[in-house]
Formats: structure tokens, C-alpha cells, sequence
């Protein structure tokens, strides 16, 4: 995986952070199946300790942002995703990269395979999922826009 050469400093400057986070790829997202009552003490961690800011996207899924920009999504009961997602285990990570088709191609070299399809939200940021050749999924994402 890319590592991005930044020195971090503690800065009240929004412009700062906005720039640190846009550059920073590497793990920025959980997704986690909230339907299994196990994993509540998670969405208390994100909510209420974290301080992550709630959005609610749909019925049965909440998802959350941290002030660093990692995302956390909470599939509950009503919510959609793909049958594939949690196959492995109740959180499923994913990745920032810079150049989502390339970083496929290295990990495939390794044996992992496609879950479903590349998805393209708009024409700056597309997302997709991965089985591992040890049978974990991930996902990896571009967003080229800046994160806020």
C-alpha cells in the first residue's frame, strides 16, 4: 500500500487538516454488521467516545464520521448491502488508494478476486469490494475529491 510522507502536527487550521486528510490514503473505513447485537458496544466507541457525527442514510443503517475523516457504517436490521460483505466476519475494512484499478491489480497478483463489481458514484469516486486469498474482504476506494 501507498504510505503518504506527512508530517503530522497538532493545527487548529481547517485548511490544514482539510489538505492532510485529502493526501492520506490507507484505512479510512468500517463497515459493520450491527444486526448482531455482539458488536453494539461499537457504535457507542464511534458515537460517544469518538465523537463521531451522525447521518442516517437509509432505514436500518447509520453511518458516522470521525473529525479525522474515517467513516464508520452500521448495518442494522432494514438496511441493504450485498450478501457477500459480512461472509467473513461482522466488520469489514476498507481502504483509501490512490488509483483504485492499479491497487486491484497488485492484490490479484495475490490471489484475490472481485466481489460484485467496481462502482462508480460519481466520475471522482468509485468503490469496490475484494475476497483475500485467505477468504477476508476488504474494500478499496478513490475518492479524489477532497474529504471534509
Amino acid at each position: 500500500m501507498h504510505n503518504s510522507e506527512f508530517t503530522f502536527r497538532a493545527s487548529r487550521s481547517n485548511k490544514n487538516r482539510r489538505f492532510m486528510i485529502k493526501h492520506l490514503e490507507g484505512f479510512k473505513k468500517v463497515s459493520i454488521n450491527a444486526a448482531n447485537p455482539d458488536v453494539s458496544s461499537f457504535k457507542t466507541l464511534v458515537k460517544d467516545i469518538l465523537h463521531g457525527r451522525e447521518m442516517l442514510v437509509e432505514p436500518g443503517l447509520s453511518v458516522f464520521t470521525l473529525p479525522d475523516g474515517t467513516i464508520f457504517e452500521f448495518y442494522g436490521i432494514g438496511s441493504h448491502f450485498p450478501d457477500y460483505l459480512f461472509s467473513h466476519s461482522d466488520f469489514v475494512n476498507s481502504y483509501r488508494v490512490p488509483d483504485l484499478h492499479s491497487a486491484f491489480e497488485q492484490l490479484e497478483k495475490h490471489g484475490a478476486t472481485l466481489l460484485g463489481k467496481v462502482v462508480h458514484m460519481s466520475t471522482s469516486c468509485s468503490y469496490c469490494h475484494i475476497n483475500l486469498k485467505d477468504g477476508s474482504v476488504i474494500g478499496l476506494f478513490q475518492n479524489d475529491e477532497e474529504m471534509v
